[in-house]
Formats: structure tokens, sequence, C-alpha cells
């Protein structure tokens, strides 16, 4: 190469190389990311939202279910009028075959910590479907089974009546099986306020939606007091219903329940006691419902339950429940039928978060055949 050439050449290149330099300096910094961190101030699985202070936790499951039922339907006169047959049997589920179902769930929970206390807001997604429903052969509809929020104590949204579940655990359902047995369960539009905390004295009160449609402006009421101690936990619950049928009748329900912890032998023992005024929402409900076309209220109701952990991964539990004189349908007017339903659950955990439940239920008006349902399911938490 010439010595003019080369000279030429180099000075291109150095003109160019210069050039990139001064382009690439002139590119801006990239903006600090927020990474995600591990959140432990409320248990495992809360991670704070880049940013922020605000924790969420994303959790749920996956269940499928095989079960199957004795009952054959109820015999109904010319007029349409019950007289006799199977009692309705406690999972709902359809006669002559096996009934299969699918639910996933997810449950999505932030929290933060404010100055006026915690702030919260819990919503929960789900979808059913099966042949006990119409539609087997379509995909599940998704709906929102809750939403809620709270700061510190106040609690407001759409979620369990507060009747049939409360924020503190060893209040909520009936048995210790998955169904629970019949303890009034429900979802309710309300706004209550919650004090206490899991040791000493708790309480809940609450004023829920009595689903008039806009037909009046007082709504239904349920309150809670309990104690809770490392042996267990007593409560009582008293509800009153604004209005529960055409004439405008009012009535009231109320509960005794105590839970006994034996530690030492991995056991835990169960009482409650209802009573119901009326064929309201504040009972327990009942299979009688499917006979007499109510909410199936019995006046006076008792259950006792228990359950086993005989291992880490396998427990079991059983429980029995008696209903003294069902109600009319939305009335006062009394029966003289007497009732009783039992269940009974295991549970095997073969690794972690899947689970094998299986469970059986017995339910009986009296008049009426008895009806036996059973299921085994299968669940993937996470």
């Amino acid at each position: 190469m010439k010595p003019k050439t080369l000279l030429f050449g180099s000075a291109i290149a150095f003109a160019a190389t210069s050039a990139y330099a001064a382009d690439a300096s002139a590119v801006p910094e990239p903006e600090p990311v927020g990474y995600v961190r591990v959140c432990d101030a409320y248990g495992m699985g809360f991670f704070y939202i880049p940013d922020t202070e605000t924790c969420v936790r994303v959790s749920g499951y996956i269940w499928y279910q095989i079960g199957a039922t004795n009952d054959d339907g109820l015999v109904v006169d010319a007029d349409g009028n019950v007289i006799g047959g199977d009692t309705p049997n406690y999972q709902g589920f359809l006669p002559g075959g096996w009934n299969k179902s699918t639910r996933p769930r997810v449950n999505i929970d932030a929290r933060s910590e404010t100055e006026w206390g915690r702030l919260r807001a819990f919503v929960r997604f789900q979808a059913d479907w099966g042949n006990e429903l119409p539609g087997a052969f379509a995909d599940g509809p998704v709906s929102t089974d809750q939403a809620w929020l709270s700061l510190g104590g106040l609690r407001m949204g759409y979620t369990e009546s507060a009747w049939a579940e409360t924020i503190f655990d060893v209040t909520n359902g009936g048995s210790f099986s998955d169904g629970q047995l019949w303890y009034g369960d429900q979802e309710r539009h309300l706004i209550q306020y919650n004090f206490g905390a899991d040791r000493g004295v708790f309480g809940v009160v609450s004023l829920e939606d009595d689903a008039l449609e806009g037909r009046g402006f007082i709504p239904d009421a349920a309150g809670l007091i309990g104690y809770q101690a490392e042996w267990g936990a007593v409560w009582g619950r008293l509800a009153y219903d604004e209005s529960y049928n055409e004439f405008d009748d009012s009535g009231f329900g109320a509960e005794l329940g105590a839970q006994i912890n034996l530690t030492r032998i991995g056991g835990e023992i169960r009482l409650m006691g209802w009573y119901a005024d009326a064929d309201h929402m504040y009972g327990t409900q009942s299979s009688y419902a499917g006979i007499s076309g109510g909410s199936g209220n019995a006046e006076w109701s008792v259950l006792a339950a228990y359950n086993q952990v005989f291992t880490p991964k396998f427990s079991a539990s059983t429980g029995f429940q008696y209903f003294n004189d069902f109600y009319e349908a939305l009335s006062d007017e009394k029966t003289g039928l007497n009732g009783y339903s039992a269940d009974l659950s295991f549970v095997w955990l073969p690794v972690d978060d899947f689970e094998v439940r299986a469970e059986a239920n017995y339910d009986k008006v009296d008049t009426f055949d008895g009806s036996v349902a059973a299921f085994l399911r299968f669940t993937r938490f996470f």
C-alpha cells in the first residue's frame, strides 16, 4: 500500500472510531430496577411489590373429585307434595352414576402497615364444573367467590357471613371434615369490626346484606365473642335476620361452641350447639331444605366432632350432628320431624402440597330413608 493511501485510511478509521465512541457515551444510563424481595412479616409466600412497602401472596389449589350417592330422590304425590323417598344427600350428588368435579382456586392477598393499622385486600377467583352442574362438558365459568378489604379492625366487602366464619379460624365451620356438616354456611356483603388476637378475648360485630334488593334500610346483624388459649377456645354467636319471608317476619339464631386441643396425643374435639326461632338464614340449615324448600333449620341442633393426627402425613376425623324439630319452609311452624347427620374423613399427604382426601356423609330425616354420599378427591396446593 502506498504511504498516502495508508495515511488516508488510518485517518478515516480514527474518525469513525471517535464518532462511535462519542455516540456510545451519549446513551443514557438505565434506571435502577426494583427487584422482588421476600416479605417475612406475614408468613411464608409473601413478597414485596417492587418499589412499594406492600406485601402480596398468590396461593390456591386445583382439585379433581369423583363421588357417588345412593340417594334416588323424593317421592311426590299428584298435587306436588313430598310424601316420602330419600333424605337429600349432603353433597348434592346426582344418583345413578359417578359425579365428577374439578375446581381451580386462586387467592390474592395484599397487606401493608399504616399508622391506622394493617391495610389489607383479599380476592378469590374460582371455577367449578362437573356432571352435577349444567354444561358438564363446557369450560367452567370463573367467578369472584370473595373480595374484601380491611384497615385495622374494620373489614368490608363480600365474604363469609360472621354467622359461619370469621378471621378467627378456630370459630369456623362445624366438624373437622372438608364439608364440616351443617353450620349455616353462607356469604354476604357486609361491614364488620374485629377485635382481639389469637390469644385472649376476641370478637366480631357484623352488619350484613339481607338480600331485600333495596326493600328497606335495616341490615341483618351477627356478633361473636370468644376466648382462645393454648388448650383451645370457647365462643358464642348471636344473629338477627331482619326479614326472612314475604311477610317481613324477623328472627334470631344463637350458637355456643368450644374446641379442646389434645396436644399430647394429636387430637382435637369440637362441641357446638345452635338455636333458631324460625326457618331463616341464621340457623344450621340441613338436608331438610331439599324437602321443605326453605333453609332447613331445626329449633335445636347439637354437634360433636373429633380429629386425630396420627402422623404429619395422615389424619382422620368423624362428626355427628342431631336436629330437633325442623321448621316448615320460611316460617316458625314446627313439623315435629327430627334428623341427624354424620361424617367420616381420611386425609393423606404423600408429598408436600399434595392431598388425597376421602369423605363419606350420612343424612337422615324422620319418615324419609337415609342417604349416603362419598367422594375421593385429589388436591394440589400452591
